[in-house]
């Protein structure tokens, strides 16, 4: 097990770093589900949702009902940001599992493109493809400003497209 990092550590680099960019591809290719955080009146609510990201890793793609809260959030306000966690809920978490932090813009997709989202995203998760491809559900797009990661406890690192 290695050891814990006990004072904040931060370090920035760019998506274009091999090592980096290959950490990304796991967690975000391996993780099915991630924690939406949307806000309206500065109350902020989270929600787990099911996602796919682009092969560039520029964009990620959710699926909701028009009809909620995050929704009406992501409408009134698309600054958006989204969490994804390798956490088992196991003793060796601390150590052990990343957690990812995405900044984004949310916008709703439409005509060709929320039709190469839907396929996208029905590859990743195909028992929700009747969901995705409903005329109900909204297609977001997630336009990804920055990635921050942590491991090792306090290990901070902040991801840019440079």
């Amino acid at each position: 097990m290695p050891t814990l990092i006990t004072q904040p550590n931060f370090v920035e680099t760019t998506i274009a770093e091999p090592e980096i960019r290959e950490t990304l591809e796991t967690i975000l290719g391996e993780q099915r589900s991630g924690v939406l955080a949307t806000s309206f009146m500065d109350i902020p609510l989270c929600s787990q949702m099911a996602f796919v990201t682009s092969h560039d890793l520029r964009t990620i793609i959710i699926v909701t009902p028009r009809q909620t809260a995050k929704y009406d959030n992501m409408s009134s306000n698309p600054n958006v940001s989204f969490l994804i966690s390798t956490a088992r809920n196991d003793p060796s978490d601390p150590a052990s599992a990343q957690a990812l932090t995405v900044t984004a813009f949310a916008t709703e997709l439409d005509g060709e493109r929320r039709h190469k989202a839907v396929t996208l995203f029905s590859r990743k998760h195909p028992s929700l493809s009747a969901f995705a491809a409903a005329s109900d559900s909204a297609v977001m797009e997630l336009k990804v400003d920055s990635y921050c990661l942590v491991n090792n406890f306090q290990q901070l690192t902040r991801i840019g497209f440079g």
